[in-house]
């Protein structure tokens, strides 16, 4: 079988050497030597706000990289209800179970448009057992998803809404002095984030609104116009 060059190894007109995510993804350790044992393609892709990803149930073959957006993954009960259990940001990586099983255990949707990468669990199989670098890295990458998963449930299912919002827009915040701006998405998907209905985030977000916190409220995102003064109401006890 032919030799990937590294230059060549995505398949989507983008290649990992030169990824501006690289420090923090899947492949942050490898080197020309790791690239060239790759001989599957790895997808370069763009979806749409809405587009589904990958179905829970579905045959997992592929893992994947998150470059810009976010992804929610959404697990579906047996009584039809369904809940948020993470939300993915740049520079995670999703559908490990493929890696442990044959399906995926939740449905990964994007909530914004995103840019992604598609990575075979064959290159991930075979290439983890040839490079220790690969190794150390899916093993880092696991952990940091289980402690986002367990911090995610700890810091935004736990005191009144309001707080809880406060705590959601500072992890997601991108910071300019001391004002900021977050990423807003539709009402419902936070109700299922959060476990609460869309009504609920709506009257929270205009209580925020009225007591200073935020401002701005657009479809698409609101502005913090004091990270500091947020960052206390998130703290507080009731």
């Amino acid at each position: 079988m032919k030799t990937i060059e590294i230059k060549s190894a995505w398949q989507g007109n983008s290649d990992c050497g030169s990824c501006s995510i690289r420090s923090s993804v899947l492949f942050a350790e490898l080197n020309e030597e790791d690239f060239a044992k790759i001989h599957s393609p790895i997808d370069d892709l763009r979806f749409e706000a809405g587009s589904g990803i990958y179905a829970q149930g579905e045959l997992a073959e592929h893992l994947y990289t998150l470059r810009e957006g976010y992804i929610k993954l959404l697990h579906l009960n047996t009584d039809g209800s369904g809940r948020i259990v993470r939300l993915v940001m740049p520079g995670d990586l999703f559908g490990m179970e493929a890696l442990l099983g044959e399906s995926y255990a939740h449905s990964a949707s994007a909530i914004s448009n995103v840019h992604l990468c598609k990575i075979p669990k064959a290159i991930i199989s075979t290439l983890g057992e040839e490079s220790p670098r690969l190794h150390r890295q899916i093993v880092k990458k696991w952990g940091e998803a289980l402690s986002q998963s367990e911090s995610w449930f700890s810091e935004i299912n736990t005191g009144r809404i309001e707080i809880r919002l406060a705590r959601f827009f500072l992890r997601l915040a991108k910071i300019s002095g001391d004002m900021a701006v977050a990423p807003l998405f539709k009402r419902e998907d936070m109700g299922l984030m959060m476990d609460v209905k869309f009504e609920t985030i709506s009257r929270a977000l205009a209580s925020m609104a009225e007591q200073g916190l935020i401002s701005n409220i657009s479809r698409l995102s609101i502005q913090i116009p004091s990270i500091e003064k947020l960052r206390i109401f998130s703290q507080a006890s009731i």
